[in-house]
């Protein structure tokens, strides 16, 4: 017996001790070795896994193909004096409004709400030396590495307690992928960060005093408007003491000695002319914008007034046509919403939010074979994507594939805890699949989030008949 207690503190001590002793590796930036449980292999694949969910979390890619090879020429020019620059690195521009920024391993990313609000370049390589620091400093890295250890630990202690779901390591890296953009820094990785970040951009030729610049920027920009930045600002250091950081490093590394190729170092020119298209194209998503939030209130038909409002100034924006349909789906407008959505797939096929609404639109017609293909096509090119889960489970059920509509509604079930269609329609799966414990798990499930009407009848007699099958 008290070699039986003793196990989950070995098994443990085990795991740490073996995590650790696989995971130090030396910072670049610091030089210092550190705990890293994710290599950099790992860190690119968490990176490429994460890239779909992020375009389609921020409504999908700006297309403007001149426009990405300018601002991505930029940032391969400052990870070129990065101290990781052996990693690969894309540059992606998101099509939304919200002001944001950010990286994640082998890509990063800012939006067109961002960008439109940029005064220069070097403002710009500011942020993206800022991203592109976090990054080299292996700040993801370390909070991934973090969560695996916390889960590996947890995972060995739940299993050792009897817990049926502590023989799963918390986090792997499929689970990984999906959290990584939850991940926050501290507020002395900030501070690296913004001083790591402007040593890049002065070495790669651009102005380190719009570093300065671009705090003010963001504080004034959060204050102006609801944003990411908000949440940012609130848990970040204070702007005074970020521009003292910068104000430091500038002295320190003397990156005021720099002498520019051409110009001041700012660029202002250059970007304003460069970025016309895009900030004309902004202002049209006004519109949109209201009607998205119109659309959250199931206000259908004032959100077909803002899509129809947006589409007047452009009619080359896939997100407008998708605000259209969405509205006319809410209105039982069943063929215009389906015009609607493939005139936005027209404009981009991979604009896969169309193929998402499409799929409801057949699923109202009837056609669950026709509905299944949109959500298969949407779940592959959004994998985070909820509602193409849920629409290519519901629609397996419906046409009783009940065994590959297992994953999907598992899938959602997750997401949506509380959601008692969901777990029916599981519960249904399990026990067409002789699955009989998690079948009668997942009809109490759906019971208690107030399961009703004729599948609550069917519910509670497949519990009674269930349970003793599974109490044997």
């Amino acid at each position: 017996m008290r070699r039986c207690a003793y196990r989950p503190v070995v098994l443990v001590f085990c795991a740490i001790t073996c995590a650790a002793a696989a995971g130090c590796r030396l910072n670049p930036v610091t030089g210092s070795r550190e705990l890293a449980l994710v290599s950099q292999q790992q860190e690119i694949a968490l990176g490429h896994q994460t890239h779909p969910n992020v375009i389609f979390m921020y409504d999908g890619e700006y297309h403007d193909p001149e426009l990405n090879r300018y601002l991505g020429t930029i940032v391969m020019r400052l990870h070129a004096c990065s101290h990781r620059r052996e990693m690969p690195m894309e540059f992606t521009m998101l099509n939304t409004s919200v002001v944001n920024a950010f990286a994640t391993p082998a890509h990063v990313y800012a939006t067109r709400g961002f960008l439109a609000r940029l005064q220069n370049e070097a403002q710009f390589a500011a942020v993206m030396g800022h991203e592109l620091a976090h990054v080299a400093a292996g700040h993801t890295a370390k909070q991934l590495s973090t969560n695996l250890l916390t889960g590996l630990v947890l995972g060995v202690a739940g299993s050792a307690a009897g817990d049926s779901t502590g023989s799963r390591v918390a986090v792997g890296l499929g689970e990984a992928s999906i959290t990584l953009l939850g991940l926050s820094y501290s507020r002395e990785q900030e501070r690296q960060a913004d001083r790591v970040g402007a040593y890049y951009m002065a070495l790669a030729g651009w102005d380190p005093q719009q570093a300065i610049e671009m705090q003010r920027l963001l504080a004034s920009m959060s204050q102006r408007r609801d944003t990411v930045l908000d949440r940012y600002l609130s848990t970040h250091p204070r702007t005074d003491n970020r521009v003292m950081e910068i104000q430091n490093v500038v002295q320190e590394k003397d990156l005021r000695s720099n002498r520019y190729v051409q110009g001041d170092g700012t660029y202002a020119e250059r970007w304003d002319r460069r970025l016309g298209e895009l900030r004309s194209i902004d202002r049209t998503f006004g519109p949109h914008d209201r009607g998205m939030e119109l659309l959250d209130k199931s206000d259908y038909a004032g959100a077909l007034s803002a899509a129809n409002e947006s589409l007047d100034m452009r009619a080359d924006q896939p997100p407008f046509h998708r605000l259209k349909g969405d509205a006319l789906l809410g209105l039982g407008r069943l063929a215009e919403a389906q015009a609607a959505y493939l005139e936005a797939l027209a404009q981009d096929r991979r604009y896969v939010p169309a193929n998402t609404g499409l799929g409801f639109v057949f699923v109202k017609q009837g056609k669950f074979a026709e509905a299944e293909k949109e959500f298969a096509i949407a779940a592959h090119g959004f994998p985070g994507s909820v509602a193409a889960h849920y629409g290519l489970g519901m629609t397996r059920y419906e046409l009783g594939r009940y065994a590959e509509a297992v994953a999907p509604l598992e899938a959602v079930a997750g997401a949506r805890p509380n959601d008692p269609d969901v777990h029916y329609r599981l519960a249904v799966c399990y026990d067409r699949t002789g699955r009989p414990a998690d079948a009668y798990q997942s009809y109490q499930r759906a019971l208690q989030s107030g399961l009703t009407g004729e599948r609550k009848n069917h519910a509670q007699r497949r519990v009674r008949e269930l349970e003793p099958l599974v109490s044997a």
